[in-house]
């Protein structure tokens, strides 16, 4: 299983955004490289739900975190004939936004090459009638209400935008997705959703701005362990900000030219060897340059969980 490469764009004017090449070469040894550590961890990451509503009628449910989705009447017509559906439709629907979830699903919140973004929540959604892939009706568009309680509530400074995961040519990429919209309410984010991308259909709302208040520097993470043996993987997860970014190694190191100085975070490093966990979770206040150094210990993964959730 190939890793997961993710692109998002953080220009609000540009759809993709293009890096430049110091930045574009940026911990890209081991993108396609297979880790067990993300199969390992991805087998405690949140489950997919399924709802099922009228096609004709539309409906409404709400996910065990919150998340109200609004279906319209006639929202869906059938992908390869345009036929509009009118029997049951079937809704697989996830939503993530606590910061252990986001990390256990690999589903972090940055660019490719890593620079953080600020993250409103993050969805999954897809329409099937008899196991046909649906698309939404020209006109039509399903509401997503989702708690900003969730992800330490509106922020009103800087504007969430919406983004849409998907699979290119190049790879696979976040990019604005310029036929949806990201609105407010006093207590949601309000997503207004145009279009389905199968088989893609990740979506979110993240503040791409946000850290371009901060000053940057490289962070420099040692691990004491061998990254091949243990097929390491590096998150850090940001205190009191909805943000988990994923480190990639240059064969020997965990660099970081991203970091936000002043802000605090916590390394938390996953390895798995001979079919067992190992981590290590280092709290980290960011200064210019610093370098920390870690080791894995072996767990179990209801310890690891545990810590995780502790940094939501």
């Amino acid at each position: 299983m190939k890793i997961l490469k993710i692109l998002v764009s953080f220009s609000c004017v540009l759809i993709i955004i293009s890096c430049n090449k110091e930045n574009s070469d940026f911990n890209s040894l081991n993108r396609d490289k297979y880790s067990p550590v993300v199969d390992f961890l991805k087998q405690n990451a949140p489950v997919m739900q399924t709802y099922v509503v009228s096609g004709s009628s539309g409906g409404i449910f709400i996910s065990p975190q919150g998340t109200k989705i609004t279906i319209p009447p006639n929202a869906f017509i059938n992908s390869s004939n345009s036929k509009p559906i009118t029997g049951d439709v079937s809704i697989q629907f996830k939503d993530l936004y606590k910061k252990s979830d986001m990390l256990l699903s690999d589903m972090p919140t940055s660019t490719y090459d890593g620079y953080p973004l600020k993250s409103g929540g993050e969805f999954f959604i897809n329409a099937t009638s008899n196991t046909s892939p649906l698309v939404i009706a020209p006109g039509k568009k399903i509401k997503i209400e989702q708690p900003a309680a969730l992800t330490g509530g509106i922020d009103t400074i800087n504007i969430m935008q919406p983004f849409a995961f998907a699979l290119l040519d190049t790879g696979s990429v976040w990019q604005l997705s310029p036929t949806d919209s990201v609105n407010y309410s006093i207590n949601n984010y309000i997503f207004s959703l145009n279009q389905l991308n199968s088989p893609s259909n990740w979506l979110n709302c993240d503040n791409s701005s946000y850290f371009n208040n901060f000053p940057q520097t490289q962070l420099m993470l040692i691990p004491n362990d061998a990254i091949d043996v243990f097929h390491t993987r590096v998150y850090l997860v940001f205190k009191n900000i909805s943000t988990v970014v994923p480190v990639w190694d240059n064969g020997v190191n965990f660099p970081y030219p991203y970091s936000p100085i002043g802000l605090d975070i916590t390394l938390v490093a996953a390895g798995v060897k001979d079919g067992k966990l190992y981590s290590s979770f280092v709290p980290i206040n960011i200064t210019a340059n610093k370098t920390v150094n870690f080791s894995l210990n072996l767990t179990t993964i209801e310890d690891f969980k545990s810590q995780l959730n502790a940094l939501n």
